[in-house]
């Protein structure tokens, strides 16, 4: 069955990678400031970006313009956007973080920590009306703050869990992510988001992926196709 698929890769994943919570500013933010609104800042700014740029976007922001819900929507979206820069989509990432910060005052809730303890689905949908907050951001704010156990699917988590042949090539958000949440045991469900991402960003890469480094390559459709049945 899926599970103990989910836990072997697991192991051979925790084998091959030391995970290093710098290299994931979702789970840096949450682990050195607790407060969910600025991870679901540190998150809007990772999106279609690397963790490196969008944790220089976060710093700047912070020493710029500040991390308040009252400084982000004092400072204004030029001010922002000029600080974010770095992490790319700059004018629409500031005015997504300009909503967030407006919705944090209107519930007298600066850090969003009420809305957390709402409960999943009562902040994924108050949230989901912010343009530029999508579901994979929320899952990200939700898995790392610890609310849900569920595994965001970006870009690595997709492409290593299409090539193992766990889904299928055109399949849906929603159906990857309870797809991947069947074959990854309960607990274990954000260390997998972040491991998937680590081997995809080291090994899986999109391009000249180096599966002959890859630890997973004895399970993968991909490599079984590549090397021609071998």
């Amino acid at each position: 069955g899926g599970g103990d698929l989910g836990k072997e890769v697991l192991e051979r994943l925790r084998r091959a990678h030391r995970l290093k919570m710098e290299d994931f500013v979702s789970s840096y933010v949450n682990l050195t400031t607790g407060s969910p609104f600025r991870v679901l800042v540190a998150t809007i700014l990772s999106q279609n970006s690397t963790d490196k740029a969008a944790m220089r976007a976060y710093s700047e922001l912070e020493r710029s313009v500040g991390l308040t819900p009252e400084a982000l929507v004092r400072a204004g979206l030029r001010r922002i956007a000029r600080a974010i820069r770095v992490a790319g989509l700059a004018d629409a990432k500031a005015r997504a973080i300009r909503e967030l910060a407006a919705l944090a005052l209107r519930l007298g809730d600066p850090n969003l920590k009420g809305l957390l303890e709402s409960g999943p689905d009562a902040a994924r949908e108050v949230l989901l009306r912010i343009k530029g907050i999508g579901p994979k951001t929320v899952d990200v704010l939700l898995s790392s703050t610890g609310t849900l156990d569920t595994i965001p699917v970006d870009t690595h988590v997709r492409r290593v869990a299409q090539r193992l042949g766990l889904v299928g090539e055109r399949e849906s958000y929603e159906r990857i992510k309870s797809r991947l949440e069947e074959v990854f045991p309960p607990g274990t469900r954000y260390e997998a988001h972040l491991l998937l991402i680590a081997h995809g960003r080291s090994v899986c890469r999109s391009r000249r992926p180096l599966c002959d480094r890859c630890v997973l390559s004895d399970l993968c459709g991909y490599y079984r196709r590549a090397a021609g049945g071998s």
